[in-house]
């Protein structure tokens, strides 16, 4: 657990031999039922655990982007309602019962909020923030993978990153951008928000100046000095 009633599960996981790794995020609700975010390739010793929470009552893909595992995700907790961002791979009917992830379920609503970046309709990123442990999940806004400056990152992660260091948001994602005012106001929201640790798709929990560092990595869109 990284905080009261939010724990997260880091996975092994490669793209063409670039280890990005996968970050699994499991919340317990006020309610005893369990939220999991981003499918990634769980084992069923990662699912055991899960289930030792609380009830899975729900799941949730952050991006467009993370279709891979949902069908073993769902395959594991049939009966919860998976959230999915617009435009995901897999339809509802494929992993039914699935509904729009901008229909925040009332039950929670309190407890989390979804802040969805607009103007990146290919990327259809969706924030999570976690409000009783001050917790941000990101899916692929932001990479935090666990090189040091200086460091040899592989080409290919070089190359689809767009830097040589981390964290910081890859070039393919910067590529998604459609309309540049809609991405600056979502993330605008994203970083007002209130929270002091923040959860990545894939890569190392960042949870010293959190806030700070985000407005540093989102400069490219904030126009912040």
């Amino acid at each position: 657990m990284i905080g009261e009633n939010i724990g997260v599960i880091d996975l092994p996981f490669r793209v063409l031999g670039a280890p990005l790794g996968k970050n699994t995020t499991v919340i317990r609700l006020n309610s005893g039922d369990v939220l999991v975010h981003s499918a990634g390739p769980l084992r069923e010793h990662n699912f055991k655990a899960i289930r030792e929470m609380g009830e899975v009552k729900w799941l949730m893909e952050g991006s467009r982007l993370h279709d891979t595992f949902a069908a073993r995700l769902r395959a594991a907790f049939p009966d919860a309602q998976y959230l999915l961002p617009d435009g995901f791979p897999l339809s509802h009917e494929q992993l039914a019962p699935a509904r729009s992830l901008c229909e925040v379920p009332p039950e929670w609503a309190d407890e989390i909020e979804i802040i969805p970046v607009e103007g990146m309709p290919r990327l259809a990123e969706n924030a999570l923030l976690h409000r009783s442990s001050r917790t941000l999940v990101l899916t692929d806004l932001v990479f935090n993978l666990p090189w040091e400056p200086g460091e040899k990152i592989p080409f290919f992660l070089r190359w689809v990153s767009g830097f040589r260091s981390f964290p910081g948001t890859s070039r393919l994602v910067k590529m998604c951008v459609k309309d540049k005012a809609a991405v600056r106001e979502s993330l605008e929201r994203i970083v007002a928000a209130d929270f002091d640790r923040i959860v990545v798709g894939h890569g190392l929990i960042m949870s010293s100046n959190a806030k700070e560092r985000l407005c540093e990595l989102l400069a490219w869109s904030l126009g912040r000095d």
